[in-house]
């Protein structure tokens, strides 16, 4: 059985820092050379803490990916972290921070050495070999994975035409790949423009490893951004993100809520000159019209999801949830509408994987920006932006709001003069 640290397509490192050493592969800490025996849970918040180094990682994430969501004892990630930072010892602990409500983030140096092998998938996958039931396609690489699922790249043999597979291995995956295959066929038999979605062009619900046959988007926008982010001003950024809303925008028109948008979930390939987004993974998402199905034709597809793809519970990546999502309400166009502030943050501040906290305005400096942004991540959705459309059309319309702020500050500042004037004559 494997392990929460044996993740397919992982190289083993052995960290550094201070005097503590973590073997990932023997899954072993050395604080001054010394073994120091650590419940496993505590190793593995460490394990993930490393791998995101410097990052601050929520509370949920470390929940969800170390627990895997199933809590059976209160204040069990404190009490974890007390553990973690009394096997480091003082010195090292001290580099072992703790964010206020958000999570945690270990800071310093950290020294990383390759000491593993890349490991097998756990879906008994490998690259270079055909897709299962799809022979003339062979897999060239995975692109992400978690708990009983994998994505992987594969190309066609002879053509080189490139797809994408979305792999499951069990019931509760099966049920979110037909989810998502039922809200594309939404999506695709709606809208007249695609051009920003994902085409779903076959799957297997039959037999596992259970899957979904895509075309290929382009990369996701963390790996794009690696190479390419920085070299765009905030008026090429603000343009990328538009992409991304307007596609939002338009899945909401006909129904369909993402619930899961994050940068991970966007794609971004070449197009001439420019560049085109593509928004992806709607496997946590929601039919707001179920009856449209019906309407549709698409209950041809013999899915049986009709009303859990009303009624799903998933909510996302904590760092773009929204608050009233935390707290057990439905998701709504609105917690939409809050991810993405969240993004638009992340692209203008350069870092997507960068937590919104106090101080954020400093990393924007556009103040109709900052305005913007406000008002699509106000913890309240009374006061947040009603919808994706009404955001956008903000974002389009800065040029005028400017002008019309200028033109209102003038007027002030004419106003003021004029008093001044005549405070002054009067005196005279």
């Amino acid at each position: 059985m494997k392990t929460e640290h044996d993740l397919p397509e992982r190289t083993h490192y052995c960290y550094r820092f201070g005097s503590a050493e973590f073997d990932e592969a023997r899954f072993e800490l050395r604080v001054a050379g010394l073994p120091v025996d650590v419940e496993r849970r505590a190793l593995e918040v460490l394990a993930y803490l490393l791998r995101h180094a410097g990052e601050v990682v929520t509370k949920e994430e470390l929940l969800r990916e170390v627990w895997a969501g199933r809590i059976t004892v209160d204040k069990v990630l404190p009490n974890a972290v007390n553990k973690l930072r009394r096997a480091l010892g003082e010195a090292n602990a001290e580099r072992l921070l703790t964010q206020a409500r958000i999570g945690y983030r270990l800071d310093g140096a950290i020294e990383r050495i390759a000491v593993g092998r890349r490991l097998v998938s756990q879906l008994e996958l490998a690259a270079g070999r055909p897709v299962p039931g799809r022979e003339n396609f062979l897999l060239r690489r995975q692109l992400g994975s978690n708990r009983g699922s994998e994505v992987w790249l594969a190309e066609h043999a002879k053509t080189r035409e490139k797809r994408v597979y979305k792999f499951g291995a069990d019931g509760e995956r099966l049920r979110a790949l037909k989810r998502e295959a039922t809200l594309a066929r939404v999506l695709q038999e709606s809208l007249e423009d695609r051009r920003h979605f994902v085409d779903i062009i076959d799957w297997n619900f039959e037999s596992p490893p259970f899957f979904l046959e895509c075309e290929y988007g382009g990369d996701s926008l963390p790996a794009w951004s690696e190479h390419h982010l920085a070299a765009l001003d905030s008026a090429a950024r603000v343009a990328l993100f538009l992409q991304i809303a307007d596609a939002v925008a338009a899945a909401h028109g006909v129904g369909v809520l993402h619930k899961d948008l994050k940068p991970a979930n966007v794609l971004i390939a070449a197009d001439g000159e420019d560049w085109l987004i593509r928004l992806t993974d709607f496997g946590s998402g929601r039919l707001l019209d179920p009856e449209r199905l019906e309407s549709l034709g698409i209950t041809r597809l013999g899915l049986t999801v009709t009303q859990s793809v009303a009624t799903d519970s998933s909510s996302g990546t904590p760092l773009y949830v929204a608050p009233e999502v935390f707290t057990g309400h439905a998701p709504t166009v609105q917690s939409d509408v809050f991810a993405l502030g969240i993004l638009l943050y992340q692209l203008l501040a350069g870092r997507l994987n960068k937590p919104m906290v106090s101080g954020w305005e400093q990393d924007v400096d556009d103040e109709l920006l900052r305005e913007d942004i406000r008002l699509a991540t106000d913890g309240d959705p009374e006061r947040r932006l009603a919808g994706v459309a009404e955001f956008a059309a903000r974002l389009r319309d800065r040029d005028a709001r400017r002008q019309r702020i200028d033109a209102n500050r003038a007027a002030e500042q004419q106003a003021r003069n004029a008093r001044e004037t005549l405070a002054r004559n009067r005196a005279r």
